[in-house]
């Protein structure tokens, strides 16, 4: 009774959504429900939810003769919102240039950002470049509508060279990949940068930057550079260099940046997205679809007076939020490190890259996800590795954007875990 391409909409069950669900049907309370499950899988940062909540109930709302909110407006975006997303973006991004609100597209979420570009950029059948591990749904973006695929940019925890770190991207991997895809007879349309990324927290450099977008020139390829976590660099002595700051950029035709609420103004219920772009053609394909993608008129009101108070912005969210993500940071980072557990140690994002490879035997995906389910039954959720695409079995990630007692419910309840496992 379905079309063919139901089957391809339909949810497949990843271990993401898996363990979301459970989370679900069994959520932990401290009073309600003490033996529920922990949601340490879920990308959300909580920690700030009350200084969003208190400034959201006190900005201006429409009001009751505020009747233009009731009829259609400007798909694209709200034009005084999209003026002052713009400002917003050139002052906090650090953009080269004063940003052009007729390049700027307003859309319900991050993830429609993806598919939007996705369905003006790439045809049926072409492909993305993405370097694996990374965010999952990506696959879920570029490919239930736009129907594109991915090919992925296997990374790996091994060091080489003197500055070498675990899972580094270099220009020489994507070298690879596009070889390989091409000789499967691939199209691969373009490249997909997730920066910071998700879910290694590294912050790409600005040298590694520009070689990426050079990478992309030489071969002609599109390049979306998804910003989703810019203001979630808590390191002080962190730099992140958004690709609107580049001052030369290599081909601005092809590049096209996307962000979102959901993670640095902890809203992900919100769905406000964000598309930039320097190409015209480019601009007036995505007004074509704006349609399928714009978010209610009124909750565009509401973001545009939150914007709108620079201080609230720049002295009361960013700065509080920074510093209660690094203190949540440490406090997950050095728990783990008390449990014997080695980790990535990064700058930015809601989460940390954790190694449970001693503890997955035999080191396979099939004990992996062994691993997991045994922790879901021990009361917490966290993501394994093969929920990103990771090409090693045993690595998983764990958000730390959580009240302190929920963390330390969170690793509590691992550390018991470990010590069974131990035992067997």
């Amino acid at each position: 009774m379905l079309s063919k391409r139901s089957a391809t909409v339909q949810d497949a069950g990843s271990v993401v959504n898996i363990g979301f669900d459970k989370c679900v049907a069994n959520p932990y309370d401290a009073e309600s429900n003490p033996n529920g499950i922990i949601n340490a899988g879920t990308a959300e940062n909580t920690i700030s939810y009350d200084i969003v909540a208190e400034k959201l109930f006190t900005v201006e709302q429409p009001s009751k003769n505020d009747i233009d909110v009731l009829k259609y407006q400007d798909f694209t975006g709200l034009s005084a919102f999209k003026n002052t997303l713009c400002s917003f973006l050139t002052k906090h991004a650090k953009a080269h240039d004063q940003l052009d609100p007729d390049k700027l597209f307003v859309v319900n979420g991050c993830g429609s950002c993806i598919t939007a570009l996705s369905i003006v950029l790439s045809d049926p059948g072409d492909a993305w470049l993405l370097a694996t591990p990374c965010y999952p749904a990506i696959k879920e973006d570029v490919g239930k509508i736009p129907l594109t695929e991915i090919v992925h940019v296997d990374l790996c925890s091994q060091t080489s060279g003197e500055n070498g770190k675990p899972f580094q991207l270099t220009v020489d991997k994507l070298e690879d990949a596009l070889e390989q895809a091409t000789q499967k007879g691939i199209n691969v349309r373009g490249l997909i940068l997730i920066n910071p990324h998700n879910p290694l927290g590294d912050i790409y450099s600005k040298e590694l930057l520009m070689d990426c977008l050079h990478f992309a020139k030489r071969y002609q390829l599109h390049v979306i550079v998804d910003e989703i976590y810019m203001f979630s660099v808590f390191d002080d002595d962190a730099e992140f260099t958004s690709v609107l700051s580049l001052e030369d950029l290599p081909d601005p035709d092809r590049t096209h940046f996307a962000w979102s609420f959901s993670k640095d103004f902890s809203m992900s219920g919100i769905r406000c997205g964000v598309i930039y772009t320097w190409n015209t053609d480019v601009a007036s394909a995505l007004a074509g679809v704006a349609y399928w993608f714009a978010i209610p008129t009124a909750m565009q009101v509401t973001l545009n007076s939150m914007l709108c108070d620079e201080e609230w912005v720049a002295q009361t969210y960013l700065q509080t939020n920074r510093k209660r993500l690094r203190d949540a940071h440490e406090v997950m980072s050095k728990g783990l490190t008390k449990l014997g557990i080695p980790h990535l140690v990064r700058s930015a994002g809601l989460y940390i890259w954790a190694d449970f490879r001693k503890l997955v035997s035999p080191l396979t995906f099939e004990a992996e996800m062994e691993v997991f389910y045994e922790l879901i039954d021990a009361g917490v959720y966290i993501t394994p590795g093969q929920g990103f695409y990771c090409k090693e079995p045993g690595w998983f990630r764990i958000v730390f954007a959580l009240p302190r007692d929920i963390q330390d419910q969170v690793l509590h309840r691992i550390g018991t875990y470990f010590e069974m496992r131990r035992k067997r």
